[in-house]
């Protein structure tokens, strides 16, 4: 037992649990076939060019990377017509979550967030030893002017996803707009939108003109990553953009050569590859509404989403139906961390995982699962 105390601040802190890995499932249970729609990762793998930049990378493995991923700031500045100054990249976009807390949050600060938002901002925050004040969501989406109404001149961050993990709703440029007029100046906006990629099309969507509201709020800073649409989750690359000052403030902290060289360069190139971008949000255009009819067809509430996932109200105890699922082989995504105990998170994958995935659920749910019709077999 050690003698020496950890800061007061993170026996309030829970760890993060992510989606159970498949070869895990394997090992305990036994079963050699297992599919995994828990973590909404991309079923069509990495991006191409990608994973030949990443291949040819691996020869100067020997060499440190660039610490500060200064190419591919540049090359996002480029994209996002943004200065590189106003990019910062990280091991994800959860390191800069991270960041953001170190650099702006200490013992006894207010922090406002959604009730059932990603649970990483409530965690990181906590870990600072702040208070997080948890609004009431509304009709599952953030509540964005009781939101404002919770920031005083004493609040140091507020956080939104828009599309937000795990419930997949999202805010409109409107409610945005208005929302970041209300905030005061003093408080930092963390907008996260790590599946914006899946909403763009969305009517009314924010996406066009994040970066434009970053130029009119220099207390704003927006979160993006490569783990989904890109197909880049096991390399770790995220990044934010805000005002240079900001930036700045939150790169005196980061870890230096944060993000690995294979990493680094496959981004750049994923950037380039619009083509595997649009065939992997085209799959979950097409295979969303068919997954959502047929888990409704056994008599499952999935509310309309952003995203490369479905959340599902499953009407009975989540965390049962999540194992006698993994019996089936297939890893879906509990939500009992959020309080959500009947609530089960479906990754929207190719055809045939999401064919499997209904019928694992016919055979669980008995009676109720036959009553699915629109995947087939």
């Amino acid at each position: 037992m050690i003698t020496t105390k950890p800061r007061e601040a993170l026996a309030g802190v829970t760890p993060y649990l992510p989606g159970k890995p498949i070869g895990e499932v394997q090992r305990e249970l036994g079963i050699r076939s297992v599919i995994k729609l828990a973590s909404n990762e991309n079923p069509l793998g990495p991006s191409p060019r990608a994973l030949a930049a990443a291949q040819r990378s691996l020869e100067r493995v020997n060499l440190y990377p660039e610490g500060a991923s200064p190419l591919l700031r540049q090359r996002l500045g480029a994209v996002l017509r943004v200065g590189p100054e106003r990019v910062i990249i990280g091991n994800g976009s959860d390191e800069i979550i991270r960041l953001v807390c170190m650099a702006f949050l200490s013992e006894g600060d207010h922090v406002v967030a959604s009730q059932y938002a990603f649970i990483r901002f409530r965690q990181q925050a906590a870990m600072m030893g702040a208070r997080v004040e948890e609004v009431p969501m509304r009709a599952w989406r953030h509540n964005l002017d009781a939101m404002a109404d919770a920031c005083t001149a004493r609040t140091k961050v507020v956080f939104v996803a828009s599309p937000n993990n795990p419930t997949g709703t999202w805010n409109t440029e409107r409610e945005l707009a208005n929302f970041l007029d209300r905030v005061p100046r003093s408080t930092l906006v963390v907008l996260d939108e790590a599946y914006w990629h899946y909403a763009a099309e969305r009517p009314l969507f924010h996406a066009r003109a994040a970066y434009e509201l970053i130029r009119l709020h220099s207390n704003l800073v927006v979160l993006r990553t490569f783990s989904k649409a890109y197909g880049l989750a096991g390399l770790r690359v995220g990044y934010g953009v805000g005002d240079p000052e900001l930036v700045r403030w939150l790169d005196r902290i980061r870890m230096p050569f944060n993000v690995n060289l294979p990493a680094q360069h496959a981004a750049e190139a994923a950037l380039g590859d619009t083509e595997f971008v649009n065939a992997s949000v085209r799959l979950v255009d097409e295979q969303r509404p068919v997954l959502r009819r047929a888990l409704e067809g056994m008599g499952l509430d999935c509310p309309d989403t952003a995203t490369n996932f479905l959340f599902v109200d499953v009407r009975r105890d989540a965390k049962a139906l999540f194992s006698n699922l993994l019996r089936q082989g297939v890893i879906v995504r509990p939500l009992g961390e959020y309080g959500l105990k009947t609530h089960l998170r479906f990754t929207v994958g190719a055809p045939a995982q999401n064919r499997r995935l209904v019928g694992a659920l016919r055979h669980v749910l008995g009676d109720n699962g036959r009553r699915a019709s629109g995947l087939g077999r």
